[in-house]
Formats: C-alpha cells, sequence, structure tokens
C-alpha cells in the first residue's frame, strides 16, 4: 500500500485533475459575481415601471373578487395593482397566486398580449416584443418560481432585455438584459453550477454542489498537510532553500502554504451553503410566525374595504398591500418613491408604528415565553445589516428568553417581520458571511477595501489552482497509454523468453 504519505499524495494530485479547473472557475466566478448579480427586479425598477392606479375604475370589493375566484379559506396576501391597464387583485395563498379583475371581479387569465403589455414599460426602445410562453428557463429561477407558468419576452431594444411575466398576475416579475445574462455566465450559472438541466432538480443540483465542494475542500486539506511536511525552516534542502521543488512546483509549493488556510475556509463555508444533513439549518420568518405578527388572517371585513372612498384620488400609487400588525388593518402604499403605511379607515399617512405595538406583535409569535431584550436600533448589528442587500432601518429588535436565542427584527415604518435569528442562523452568520464574504465586521465590509481584498484573495487562490493544474495535466502527460503498456508487456514477455 506504500507510506501514508504517498497516498495522501496521490489522492492529492488526483482529486486536483478532477476537481482543479473547477476550483479555479469559482475563484474567477466569485469576483464577477461580487459586481454582477444573478437577474432580479429590484424594488427601484418596479417603482419605475408599475402603471399607475385608478381607484375610481375599482367597483368590486376584493373579499367580492376572492369569492369569485372559487377558493376556499382566506388568502395570505392581498394586493392592488394595474394589470394591462385595468385595475386587478392579487391574491396568495397556499404559496400560490391567484388574481381577478377589480373592475368587474372575474378571474385574470394571463394572455400573450396582457405579457406584453405589462413588459412595454421597461422596453420602451423596443419596436417588437416576441412572447413565449414558459415553464422554466436559465435565468427563471428563485423567488419567482410562485409565478409559473411565465411568459418570457424578448425585446429587440438595444439592451437586448429578455423580460418575465408572471403567469398568474400578469405582472412583470423579473427583467433582464444581454450584458448581464453575458456575465451571468461567468459568474452565478458556473459558481452555483446554475445550469438549467441540473438546477430543474433540485435534490441532485444540491448532492452536486455538496460533493464537488467537498471533494476540493479534501484536495486543499491534503495539499496542505502535504506542503507543510514538505516545508524546512530549520535543516534547509541543499542551496538553503525551503521548499524542495522548483519551477511550478515551488509556486504551487509557497502559494499553497500562503493562501491554502482562506481556501480551505472557503471551500468550507460554501460547502455549508447547501446545509448538508441539516446542520445549522434554520425556519427563518415562518408563515405562522407572519400570522401571529399579523394578530390572525385577513377578515371579510378587510377585504370588504371601499377603495375608491378610502384611499385619496390624488394620491398617484402604483399598488397597495393589505396589513395587519396586532389585529389592526392598515395598507402599505407604493408610490414612485418609496412605501408608506396608511390608516385603512381613512387613508391618511402614518407615522411608524409606536414601539409597545409592535412590541406587543412580535411578542405573538412565541406566546407566553419571557422577552429578554426589546429595543430600536437605528444602524445594524452582526445578524441584520446591509452588505450586498439594502436593509430598512431603524427596525425593532425583540430576543426572547429561549434555549435557540429567538431573536426576531421588525420594521416599525412598514409593520412587518424584516429578519430572524436563532443560534443555528447565528453560527451559519459566521461560518458562511464571515468565511466565504469575508463579512465580519462592519469596517471590513466598507468599499473599495473589502473589494480590493477579496479580488486578491480570489487572484491567488485562482493562481495556486492554475498551478496545480498546470502540474497534474503534466502528470497526465506522462502516463503511458494503454498501447504503450501493451507494448512494454510483450517486449518484456519476449525478452523473458
Amino acid at each position: 500500500m506504500g507510506s501514508w504519505k504517498r497516498q495522501l499524495h496521490l489522492l492529492h494530485r488526483w482529486l486536483g485533475i478532477g476537481v482543479g479547473l473547477l476550483v479555479i472557475l469559482w475563484f474567477g466566478s466569485a469576483i464577477v459575481m461580487m459586481y454582477v448579480p444573478y437577474p432580479a427586479l429590484s424594488g427601484q425598477e418596479r417603482m419605475a415601471w408599475l402603471a399607475p392606479l385608478d381607484l375610481a375604475r375599482v367597483k368590486v370589493s376584493a373579499w367580492d373578487a376572492w369569492q369569485s375566484a372559487g377558493q376556499a379559506g382566506i388568502p395570505s396576501v392581498v394586493k392592488i395593482s394595474t394589470v394591462a391597464g385595468r385595475p386587478a387583485y392579487h391574491f396568495m395563498r397556499e404559496g400560490r397566486w391567484w388574481s381577478a379583475w377589480a373592475d368587474t371581479g372575474a378571474a385574470l387569465h394571463v394572455t400573450p398580449d396582457m405579457a406584453q403589455a405589462s413588459a412595454r414599460a421597461a422596453a420602451l426602445e423596443a419596436k417588437s416584443l416576441t412572447v413565449q410562453a414558459i415553464e422554466l428557463d436559465q435565468w427563471s429561477f428563485g423567488s419567482i418560481r410562485v409565478h409559473r407558468p411565465l411568459y418570457r419576452v424578448e425585446a429587440d431594444d438595444t439592451a437586448g432585455s429578455v423580460l418575465y411575466v408572471s403567469g398568474r398576475t400578469g405582472e412583470l416579475v423579473r427583467d433582464t438584459t444581454r450584458n448581464e445574462r453575458a456575465w451571468n455566465w461567468a459568474g452565478s450559472v458556473i459558481h452555483w453550477i446554475y445550469f438549467t438541466p441540473l438546477r430543474e432538480h433540485g435534490q441532485p443540483w444540491r448532492q452536486v454542489v455538496l460533493w464537488t465542494s467537498g471533494a476540493a475542500f479534501v484536495l486543499v486539506m491534503a495539499g496542505m498537510i502535504l506542503g507543510i511536511q514538505r516545508v524546512r525552516l530549520r535543516q534547509r534542502y541543499a542551496g538553503g532553500r525551503r521548499s524542495p521543488y522548483r519551477g511550478w512546483q515551488a509556486w504551487h509549493h509557497w502559494l499553497g502554504l500562503g493562501i491554502g488556510t482562506v481556501t480551505l475556509t472557503w471551500l468550507f463555508s460554501g460547502w455549508l451553503s447547501v446545509t448538508p444533513f441539516d446542520w445549522l439549518s434554520s425556519p427563518g420568518v415562518t408563515a405562522n410566525d407572519r400570522l401571529a405578527f399579523a394578530g390572525g388572517p385577513l377578515s371579510r371585513q378587510d377585504l370588504s374595504v371601499d377603495l375608491a372612498q378610502t384611499i385619496h384620488a390624488g394620491d398617484n400609487f402604483l399598488e397597495l398591500e393589505w396589513r395587519r400588525v396586532g389585529g389592526k388593518l392598515f395598507f402599505v402604499a407604493l408610490d414612485r418613491a418609496r412605501q408608506t403605511l396608511l390608516d385603512a379607515g381613512s387613508g391618511a399617512v402614518l407615522p411608524p408604528i409606536p414601539e409597545q405595538v409592535l412590541v406587543q406583535a412580535v411578542r405573538a409569535t412565541r406566546p407566553g415565553t419571557p422577552v429578554l431584550t426589546a429595543e430600536v436600533i437605528d444602524t445594524g448589528d452582526s445578524y441584520y445589516y446591509s452588505h450586498h442587500g439594502d436593509r430598512q432601518f431603524p427596525v425593532l429588535r425583540v430576543q426572547f428568553q429561549l434555549n435557540d436565542e429567538t431573536t426576531f427584527y421588525a420594521d416599525p415604518a412598514l409593520g412587518q417581520l424584516v429578519g430572524h435569528a436563532d443560534r443555528n442562523s447565528k453560527w451559519n452568520r459566521w461560518l458562511f458571511n464571515g468565511l466565504h464574504q469575508l463579512d465580519f465586521a462592519a469596517a471590513m465590509r466598507s468599499r473599495p477595501m473589502w473589494d480590493v481584498l477579496v479580488v486578491s484573495l480570489c487572484m491567488l487562490g485562482a493562481m495556486l489552482s492554475m498551478t496545480g493544474l498546470v502540474l497534474g495535466i503534466r502528470r497526465l502527460r506522462r502516463v503511458p497509454s494503454p498501447a504503450a503498456i501493451i507494448g512494454r508487456a510483450r517486449q518484456n514477455l519476449q525478452k523473458s523468453e
């Protein structure tokens, strides 16, 4: 069997040949993802592209429209917006959207013409829009799955826009451009192994990420052990050298010693990102949490509000959403600049919800459980902060006296739970966000210092992987072909005869 060092060396070599190229691509794609994220429709884009609501055209209450849809129970989310020039209600029930026209109460059935009308606002320069019904393609993963089937709308504008319209609500739910898609092939698609034939099957995709990142971790761990074992600081090699290697091997040795630890932590935290064995999994803010915070489900009375009489006609809102906090109904109104909280009785714009009211609403998520701390914070803490995404402040932070350290964050301006932390998610925050994104403290997140640090380390990691891959390819070239092996065996047999 040979010594353990020999076996470890062989393991390191063949794992490097097997996954070395993928590790190089992971480092390069990470740099791309810092500046070009996976396509998504931003809040600012929605504000710019949604059509204004004409509440004078609303002739049917949300309750009557929901009843006409023939669905049992009460929807968990209710909104109203403009679709193809007409006001429409959108209802979320058990993870699916249902829509109905607010002027007639009839069920809304999305057509290609409606999809084209919804996409037009985001592609004003286009002379033509081509509409295709789809279930899934390369750019329609993630949160918009609840809107399937989708309409994929290709525009002939200069940006090369491809837009996605919900087949359930008729709303524009995602936008992409030619440059964004091209960079994502070099970024998110490679980094997450986000190829459609694989990604559409959740568990097989998860297993591929789990095993490839695990194999890469073992590769680097073996290399670190061998690298440390071969370096000499006191009894040096001939010529006073600390490493026995020269050329590409020396580069690989020293880069491994220098960047190996960071590479190990990146691969380990990437492995954690798919929650192996459900380790450090956390429920986040659940549907039951939101229901308890709301003080119960929406009622018939809530959905029977006369919007035309309640909301001021001159407010030029783009969307209204029904929202309960502690049993009281509010509306969240979206305009071209922001979201605001409205009184459901008068339509007046409200100040932030008082702290004591918000605390009581959060307490309802864990009834009978003592609260350890409850305070309003104006800046981020270690578990709720802005980095790649914007966070709203101030927020109320409430921690319960529980073994799992359950903590909720609630936005007083909009009356909603916006964050959750428990013991598992806190560990995950440090082991993933900290190790994978070098996101340990606010000072390290400041840009461009964070960019320089992460890009530099990624480039060094790619160089480490590249030198190893070159050595692996050279070793493969020295491996004799089957024909050569057979030929040598024949020669040896002839000599023995």
